[in-house]
């Protein structure tokens, strides 16, 4: 069974807040090479920092579901404009 793309955000998102080699880890998201937006994991708040290239936005989310909604939501709409 193939996983599901918003599975795959998720895994990479945990593996932020996993990871302690330092206080902040970032992760760009793209489709086809083209990045669209990327995620800051904060250690010392606990939040997420999501900034969507175009047009551009910047959210701060304190749950792993929300900031995975959004890149979800930033990639979709890149794949189905074409």
């Amino acid at each position: 069974m193939k996983s599901s793309n918003l599975e795959k955000i998720i895994k990479r998102l945990q593996a932020m807040t996993i990871d302690e080699t330092s206080g902040r880890q970032k992760r760009m998201f793209g489709q086809f090479g083209i990045p669209l937006c990327d995620v800051t994991y904060i250690r010392s708040s606990d939040e997420f920092v999501f900034i969507r290239y175009r047009p551009h936005e910047r959210f701060r989310f304190d749950d792993i579901d929300l900031v995975a909604i959004e890149v979800f939501n930033c990639l979709y709409d890149f794949k189905h404009t074409f």
